[in-house]
């Protein structure tokens, strides 16, 4: 994982999360408990939907980039998905499937990895809507790539590891993509079994 990315523990618990964000919490809060409370709340509520989405790395970047401000977001989830016999063949289907549901804007290829595995990946803008912010609607651009876990790695399940990266500095979008080309290309699949939460079902 780029060591420049800010983890957000998945999964935390009420003494992992005041751990994690008390400072934070206090200078949010300006003094007032309640938004305090509150911040961590929110922090909390975030690492535990991204367990029960099956992630098992979140992290952030944020700051200067070209002496402009940059934020990006980079997770790692491993979900159930019985692909079948031919991971190329579930690659293809997977590409083929994420491009005609997100739009003409969308595209994609399936790449070789050096782990053995193929990657489909895909890319294409989206849109956040936020009625509390300013502005509310708020372009960013998106990098999915779905890799089939080989059969006997890491349990029996057949399973597919999706790396999702977002910006909304489009403009730094080619500065970002070194950072996904070596976490693909480092890539590597164990045949023990690792201590990640169980993955969620694709729906």
């Amino acid at each position: 994982m780029p060591e420049w990315f800010s983890e957000l523990p998945v999964g935390m618990s009420p003494e992992e999360t005041y751990a994690l964000a008390a400072g934070r919490a206090r200078a949010y809060g300006n003094g007032d408990a309640g938004r305090e409370r509150a911040f961590l709340n929110e922090v909390r509520g975030c690492s535990l939907a991204l367990e029960r989405a099956g992630v098992v790395y979140a992290g952030a970047v944020l700051g200067y980039l070209e002496e402009e401000l940059s934020l990006a977001v980079l997770t790692v989830a491993v979900r159930d998905f019985d692909y079948g016999p031919d991971a190329r063949v579930a690659a293809e289907g997977t590409l083929q499937s994420l491009v005609a549901s997100r739009g003409p804007m969308w595209s994609g290829a399936v790449y070789p990895l050096p782990c053995g595995q193929p990657a489909a990946v895909v890319t294409g803008p989206r849109v956040f809507r936020s009625r509390d912010m300013e502005p509310t609607d708020v372009p960013f651009a998106e990098l999915q790539a779905h890799v089939p876990v080989p059969e006997g790695a890491a349990g029996t399940e057949r399973r597919m590891l999706v790396v999702n990266f977002s910006t909304p500095a489009v403009r730094h979008w080619e500065r970002y993509m070194p950072v996904l080309v070596r976490l693909l290309s480092g890539l590597s699949f164990s045949e023990t079994e690792a201590a990640v939460p169980p993955p969620v079902p694709v729906g």
